[in-house]
């Protein structure tokens, strides 16, 4: 069931999903055109409609652009035998577009656009405003959506949305601080550096390496904060060079504009908060955890020492000294399956897209913001207004009025020439699969680890003598410039925490970008929990090795063992989740 929002005549259907269908001067999508859409999704969930091409394009007319495809709505009705069928699984409804919910959880996307640029190592120090905002915000929010349905709510036993901490009465009160802003709030995401250590360490790949070094967006440098090429994305899905989310803010297409948008040669680990939002532009998906799993795995496999090991207690090769694991819970097969559940992830991720909520994305709020505020800022309609009945403190805040002065718009400002991508909002895919992944890594390794513990192992060999360095981020040099990671002294890093951070820094750096909601990611995180604690049920009953087990703490505390005796069919109930 979804929040409702396709049913309030006072939004306009503005609330929704409409991108690269058409608009008026408000960008306002043309209602008899969405309900052909929406009537498109009934189909395809009812397995009436089998693709979307009779949907209506729109027309960008400034740089003459058709409508973009969507993005592959037609994977939220497929079938599924490995992992839960997405129709099994649901997400509650999103926070409606004129809660308060949603109100907060733009204060906090404009805080992260403001914020993009700012160093990672310096972060915690320049963020001050933000965290006294974001608290603000988020408190009046949990206040007025108190148990309304799809509102932000962090009571006991409920969805968690935000960084807590819990009280003497066993409830969870909001806790966000210079370290936990723009974060989950999981176990071990606050420990140490803010960003994994899976993205500051090269990766033995075998006998290569993985470099995780990335070519930098240049700062400072936003998009859609003008009227003409805020309305052509809402119409085409595109930037004027007729590109979509996934291949814009191309170098090629900077120089031909005369814009040096790309620093020739710079390369460097992630070091703001715009480069989480570079990577996750352009990463493979699961990528990350991969990487992860890469890394773990050789130190698993280059430990030597009797009765050390970060496998997880319930690996049975751990008490078997005339065999070892291969194809099964052994390297290949952990390979194999953190891509297995990222897959699964995005079929049931999908169907709640576009087939249940069809949520907009934050930049449509932002243009709904700049509409009921200040109206349309330039052209014909110049001043005209349109009254949506948004909740007025978003344009109130700290944040807003910082943006506006800057752009002169309350436009989010995107770290992407084309905004957001071409497919609804909640939920998130990149979240979905990170917390599949993440899932997988925890159930496979000991949570509890202490990377400290296991510093010296040699990489596959790539490099003898050289082990897994604890890092941080280098500090800002000059330009695009920043000193590679600088070694990190603590001995409080542990391999669930790290994990947990990892998901994290994914699923946020979306929001990061300006791409998606708070409530998208931390509901996703733990769709994909569920989805990965199936498939390991049904796994762990395919294996010869009778006296298997997974366990794994989940993103709301919560101890989870999974056995022989877990029936995937009732997994929600059996494995404890």
């Amino acid at each position: 069931m979804n929040n409702g929002d396709e049913n309030n005549p006072a939004t306009l259907l503005a609330g929704n999903f409409h991108k690269s269908l058409p608009h008026d001067e408000f960008g306002n999508v043309i209602e008899s055109d969405y309900r052909d859409f929406q009537q498109n999704c009934d189909d395809v969930e009812n397995r009436v409609a089998f693709d979307f091409s009779g949907v209506a394009r729109g027309h960008c007319e400034n740089y003459d652009l058709k409508g973009d495809k969507f993005t592959n709505p037609m994977a939220g009705a497929a079938d599924e035998t490995h992992g839960p069928h997405p129709k099994t699984l649901n997400m509650a409804p999103a926070p409606g577009i004129l809660s308060a919910s949603s109100a907060a959880e733009m204060v906090e996307l404009y805080w992260m656009a403001l914020l993009r640029d700012v160093p990672l190592a310096d972060l915690d120090s320049v963020s001050g405003d933000a965290v006294t905002e974001v608290n603000k915000y988020f408190r009046q929010a949990i206040n007025e959506d108190f148990n309304t349905e799809g509102g932000l709510n962090i009571s006991e036993g409920t969805i968690k949305d935000l960084p807590c901490q819990p009280t003497a009465n066993g409830n969870n009160q909001l806790d966000i601080d210079a370290k936990s802003l723009f974060g989950c709030g999981l176990k071990g995401e606050n420990v140490g550096p803010r960003i994994s250590q899976f993205f500051l360490q090269d990766i033995g790949y075998g006998v290569q390496s993985i470099d995780t070094r990335l070519s930098p967006y240049i700062a400072g440098v936003d998009f859609l904060t003008t009227y003409d090429d805020w309305l052509c994305a809402q119409n085409s899905g595109q930037d004027k060079f007729g590109r979509g989310y996934g291949t814009c803010n191309n170098y090629d297409d900077q120089v031909n504009s005369g814009a040096n948008y790309f620093p020739i040669g710079v390369k460097r680990h992630i070091s703001t908060i715009r480069d989480l939002a570079r990577f996750v532009n352009r990463d493979a998906l699961h990528q990350a955890y991969f990487n992860a799993a890469l890394a773990l795995d050789g130190i698993a496999g280059s430990i030597t020492q009797p009765g050390k090991t970060i496998l997880d207690a319930g690996n049975p090769y751990l008490k078997r000294d005339r065999e070892g694991g291969f194809g099964t819970l052994s390297g290949p097969d952990l390979l194999t399956l953190v891509s297995e559940v990222a897959s699964r992830a995005l079929k049931v991720v999908w169907r709640q897209k576009w087939l249940v909520h069809r949520r907009c994305r934050p930049e449509v709020y932002g243009g709904m913001l700049q509409m009921q505020v200040d109206g349309i800022p330039t052209g014909p309609h110049t001043g005209n207004t349109c009254d949506y009945g948004l909740n007025t403190f978003a344009a109130d805040s700290i944040a807003a009025q910082k943006v506006r002065a800057s752009n002169g718009t309350y436009f989010l400002p995107m770290a992407f020439s084309a905004g957001s991508p071409n497919h609804p909002a909640y939920g998130a895919g990149h979240a979905t699969v990170a917390g599949a992944c993440a899932t997988i890594l925890k159930a496979w390794f000991d949570e509890d680890a202490k990377f400290s513990d296991f510093l010296n192992y040699d990489r596959n060999q790539k490099d003898p003598g050289k082990g897994f360095e604890l890092l941080q981020p280098g500090v800002h040099i000059s330009g695009e410039e920043f000193q590679p990671p600088q070694p990190y002294a603590g001995t409080d890093l542990t391999i669930g925490g790290e994990v947990n951070k990892l998901a994290s820094n994914v699923a946020m750096g979306r929001s990061m970008g300006g791409v998606h909601w708070r409530s998208d990611n931390t509901r996703s995180l733990r769709l994909g929990e569920n989805i990965a604690a199936y498939i390991l049920c049904k796994r762990i009953r395919e294996y010869g090795e009778k006296d298997a087990s997974f366990s794994f703490t989940s993103f709301d505390g919560n101890k989870v063992t999974i056995d022989g005796g877990c029936d995937a069919n009732q997994f929600l109930t059996d494995c404890g989740l």
